[in-house]
């Protein structure tokens, strides 16, 4: 069973073998033309209905008058309006026919189309369909009147076109769409043939319910010349299965020039239909290379998805955690700040109040004495203005960590709003401020910042977070692997740092630059640096999605660049270039 809508290259194969033996032990062209026509009426089969995909399908052949049967001739004769008839005019006959009504499965029941008189290029022109398929097969009217005998050769190798009319429904090319098109709601209508060295033009016609893809058209083309092999050998024997004319021995009396030229046609036949075959084979190839390859694509997308999907939810899980903790931790630092300012008051206080009591009693016990002595009171009046602005200074930057943890925490809020660009920056800064100070395996990151006077920007607050979160992290990252084994002379002439550099660009444009004094990277990394899951860093410290999420924030969503200049040895810098206005929202 064939479905057309999903013909494959294995469909034709096996339907091409099949039909290439089909003649075998049959006596007549007519007998063959059955097989073939029943064959094909039988198999082509919807896949999801279990329905025959042929309404009707038929096989004609040119034949010349003198070769039909006296029935034929007679009904030739009457639409020639009975007037005297060349005997070798050619008649369009029909073979064989199969569809879904009785009268559609024997030649004899035919009304219209038992024998039509091929008497000129006008007659031809009233057949839309046979029409066309000659000029499909790139043929001339003429040449199936009467082949040239010096070009016979030629053109029947060339014959192996399909004629296709991928919507029946109102085509000029199919007839009584009235009585037939529409009541049998017929959607393609799909056509091939050949010529057989005698010149004789052979066709199959299939009316069809089902929408044929253009993409299966190629692959019924070596079947034109499959049901060629198989007619062959009835080219110049038996053409009709009730005529009783004697048998023709092919030993005995079969001209051996016709022979000969059988077996050319033969040869010249499996070789074109070698070649056929052979460029179906690397279209359908071609067509399964794309698949594949888009097939891939689809599923490098998935798994990019897929991963950005989990990335995200870990995220927004991450920023509603760091909300939260932002929130309790809070709390009791406005309650500490809020009461360092009365309590350095108080103390200032009872210090007044020690010294009257200083001034009033100059010689106090030999206890009070021993306490002032023990707790160096001195000391401990002067330290006590130190102490409280210290933690007045520590409270502060709390706040400003809890400030930063907020902002970071909008990874749930994808909304557009005015972003003030360098209160992001310090932001994420504070928050990497643990691993910019020196440590024992490494040297202070040194922060540069050139900053120039910036306009409010159209940003997602917590994307843009982080992206400078990533590719700050990665700047530090390659800090600490170009400078994992520094020296204080390496230290002192190439100290780690980072440049962040901002300004506007023609008035429309803000541009950050982030650059570090690492090792950098080859052009081969650059290549791929935006790329789903690469990553140079080891699987425990990175998936290889930061730099990916950042060019899809900043590129796809936000309409900006994202660049990267590095060569190896020389640091890198990552260029990120935002509109200031946003035209269009497609947050995500």
């Amino acid at each position: 069973m064939y479905d057309l809508t999903q013909f494959s290259l294995r469909d034709m194969s096996e339907c091409g073998l099949i039909l290439r033996h089909i003649g075998k032990n049959t006596n007549s062209t007519e007998e063959v033309s059955n097989r073939v026509i029943k064959y094909f009426y039988e198999n082509l089969v919807s896949k999801n209905t279990q329905e025959k995909s042929c309404v009707l399908i038929r096989m004609f052949q040119t034949i010349p008058y003198e070769k039909l049967t006296s029935e034929l001739q007679e009904y030739a004769c009457k639409i020639l309006n009975n007037q005297p008839v060349n005997p070798n005019l050619k008649c369009l006959t029909l073979l064989a026919t199969a569809g879904e009504k009785s009268e559609w499965n024997l030649r004899q029941k035919s009304s219209g189309h038992k024998a039509i008189p091929l008497a000129n290029k006008e007659a031809i022109a009233k057949i839309p369909m046979i029409s066309r398929l000659i000029q499909q097969l790139g043929l001339d009217p003429g040449q199936v009147l009467e082949a040239d005998p010096n070009l016979l050769a030629d053109l029947e190798q060339k014959m192996y076109n399909v004629f296709y009319v991928a919507d029946a429904l109102g085509s000029p090319y199919i007839p009584a769409q009235e009585s037939f098109v529409i009541p049998f709601n017929i959607k393609s209508v799909i056509g091939f043939g050949g010529l057989l060295p005698s010149g004789n033009m052979f066709v199959v016609l299939m009316f069809l319910r089902v929408k044929v893809p253009r993409e299966t058209i190629d692959l019924l083309k070596p079947l034109a010349l499959a049901v060629k092999m198989t007619l062959l050998p009835f080219e110049q024997s038996q053409i009709f299965s009730d005529c009783q004319t004697e048998k023709i021995s092919h030993k005995e009396e079969r001209n051996k020039d016709k022979i000969i030229e059988q077996l050319q046609s033969e040869n010249a036949a499996l070789n074109h239909l070698l070649d056929v075959s052979e460029k179906s084979t690397l279209i359908q190839s071609e067509r399964l290379e794309k698949a594949l390859a888009e097939q891939q694509t689809t599923l490098e997308k998935l798994q990019t998805t897929h991963a950005q999907l989990l990335h995200t939810e870990k995220m927004s899980s991450l920023g509603q955690m760091v909300a939260g903790v932002a929130h309790e931790i809070n709390n009791p630092i406005h309650f500490i700040h809020g009461n360092i300012t009365p309590a350095q008051e108080y103390i200032q206080d009872i210090l007044e109040l020690l010294e009257i009591y200083h001034q009033q009693y100059p010689h106090p016990t030999a206890e009070i004495q021993n306490k002032i002595a023990e707790i160096d009171l001195d000391f401990v009046k002067k330290d006590l203005d130190g102490i409280i602005g210290s933690m007045k200074i520590g409270t502060e930057r709390i706040y400003q960590i809890v400030k930063s943890m907020r902002n970071f925490s909008r990874f749930e809020k994808p909304e557009i709003k005015p972003v003030d660009i360098h209160e992001a920056i310090d932001s994420t800064l504070m928050l990497l401020d643990n691993r910019i100070q020196a440590k024992t395996s490494s040297p202070k990151i040194k922060i540069i910042k050139e900053y120039q006077e910036l306009p409010l920007v159209d940003f997602c607050a917590g994307q843009l977070h982080q992206v400078l979160m990533n590719i700050l992290s990665n700047a530090i990252d390659s800090l600490d692997e170009s400078k994992n084994q520094p020296t204080p002379i390496k230290v002192r002439k190439n100290p780690n740092k980072i440049k962040i550099c901002t300004k506007v660009l023609n008035k429309e444009w803000v541009v950050i630059s982030i650059a570090d004094n690492g090792f950098g990277m080859t052009e081969e990394v650059k290549k791929k640096l935006f790329d789903s899951f690469f990553t140079t860093k080891s699987s425990d410290k990175g998936t290889g999605l930061g730099l990916s999420i950042s060019y899809q924030i900043v590129v796809e969503k936000h309409g900006g660049k994202l660049l990267c200049n590095s060569q190896l040895g020389k640091g890198a810098e990552f260029i990120i270039q935002i509109p200031i206005r946003q035209k269009v929202f497609q947050i995500a």
